[in-house]
């Protein structure tokens, strides 16, 4: 007898594809796209299993004694995803799975922060004010700078998503990052006081020097009028850069509230719970030149550079919980998002100096690093254009905010000793926190696996 068997291509007994035989199972769970609609109960969604092979002495199996051939039917080969129950889940997985990608301009300007302290006065310093040149009298003026027009720009970004949709609901995770986002603001000669100065001007108290920039301070921590001023060149560069990953869990439920029949069109509404990590870095570098080289001077000044370098970082781990509103149509689908977050910021900062009192303020560097509460909220809302069966074309816009954040433009501690005017510690870091808001267009596509 020959060991040789012949496998037919199709059982007698088989079942046809799509119809239930002997050897079928429940399939997972398969809803398509949430677009593709379907009005009925969650409950009728699943489609008839697999029939995958058994083991091969089960089948009817015939010997032929003039060939000496053992033969044998199996079912008919229904290709990948049906020749093992593992293959058919991963196809189920697959068939359940989408993908959406987006294109990001957000921005997260650090507001109208003042660069300097206040003044005795109580005046906003951001007017002109009578300062002190450096013989001791008040004859000159000049301003504050802010961090006004840092950051209203933006810059690019990239958000990703992959979801599995299940019979009980749907887990994502999502990853984005941001460009970093840089912007300054400059002025220089033409724009600052005057290099040299005649007897007039020193006496002249009408001669109005609004233009010139200054740095003010406290002085042993109380308010004075101790500062520095900048008449040849002043700059701020301002860096922000923001990343962050999460991971949603979105229940398909019919308690409360909520009425959900995941595929069905009209209004679907479903919390959602997850975890998010975002992390925020930022740098501001400041640097000013000031020169007094006046005949009538009677301590002429040589021209020096300060410069003033902050940083911050942040990480912040934070559970989450929000609301997905969605309105289903076959054309179309319109949802918004709220999550609110609880969780916590580890962060650090720093503040460089050099020369900032003069010409003999050596580099001096003070830094921290905390850990705090932090909660946060975002807000997302978006429409999105069915093309077909597997693919949306979606625009949006989203907002995101999060509370205890160290900001590069928040840590400076204005601040100068009596007690070593010229060589003490000029400015120092301080544990200051700040809001932060990241927000802007989002535009993207989401294709669906058929």
């Amino acid at each position: 007898m020959s060991g040789v068997q012949s496998l037919s291509a199709q059982a007698p007994n088989a079942s046809v594809a799509g119809q239930a035989g002997n050897n079928y199972s429940p399939a997972s769970y398969h809803p398509g796209a949430p677009h593709k609609m379907q009005y009925a109960p969650v409950q009728q969604y699943y489609e008839p299993g697999p029939e995958y092979y058994g083991n091969v002495d089960q089948y009817q199996s015939e010997y032929s004694g003039n060939s000496g051939m053992i033969t044998r039917v199996l079912p008919v080969d229904r290709g990948w995803a049906y020749d093992h129950p593992w293959d058919g889940l991963f196809k189920n997985l697959a068939n359940n799975s989408w993908m959406r990608v987006e294109y990001l301009l957000w921005k997260a300007p650090p507001g109208n922060q003042l660069v300097g302290a206040d003044l005795p006065s109580g005046n906003d310093p951001r007017l002109p004010y009578a300062i002190e040149d450096p013989d001791g009298t008040f004859n000159l003026e000049a301003k504050e700078a802010d961090l006004s027009s840092i950051g209203r720009v933006g810059s690019n970004g990239i958000r990703g998503t992959f979801g599995i949709d299940f019979e009980r609901g749907s887990i994502e995770a999502i990853f984005f990052g941001m460009q970093t986002d840089e912007s300054s603001v400059s002025y220089g000669k033409p724009d600052l006081a005057r290099t040299n100065f005649t007897a007039d001007d020193l006496i002249n108290t009408n001669y109005d020097l609004s233009n010139s920039i200054a740095i003010q301070t406290l002085l042993d921590g109380q308010v004075s009028t101790a500062g520095r001023r900048f008449n040849q060149k002043f700059s701020i560069n301002y860096q922000t850069q923001a990343w962050g990953a999460e991971s949603n869990y979105v229940i398909n439920t019919e308690r409360l509230f909520f009425r959900t029949y995941y595929g069905a069109g009209g209004l679907q509404i479903r919390p959602l719970v997850g975890f998010r990590y975002l992390k925020i870095g930022e740098e501001m570098l400041i640097k000013g030149s000031f020169e007094d080289q006046a005949e009538t001077a009677t301590t002429p000044v040589a021209l020096f550079e300060s410069t003033i370098d902050t940083s911050t970082d942040n990480k912040l781990y934070v559970p989450q919980a929000g609301i997905r509103m969605e309105f289903i149509h076959p054309w179309f689908t319109i949802s918004a998002e709220p999550k609110v977050g609880f969780g916590v910021n580890n962060y650090s900062g720093s503040v460089l100096t050099n020369q900032f009192l003069s010409a003999a303020d050596p580099t001096h560097i003070t830094s921290f690093s905390r850990t705090r509460f932090a909660p946060t909220f975002e807000f997302g809302v978006n429409a999105r254009i069915h093309l077909n069966q597997n693919f949306t074309f979606n625009v949006g816009y989203n907002f995101l905010w999060a509370n205890q954040v160290a900001r590069a433009g928040d840590i400076i501690y204005y601040n100068t000793s009596s007690a070593n005017p010229t060589t003490g510690v000029s400015l120092q870091a301080q544990d200051s926190l700040d809001s932060y808001k990241l927000h802007g267009l989002v535009i993207g596509g989401e294709f669906s696996w058929p």
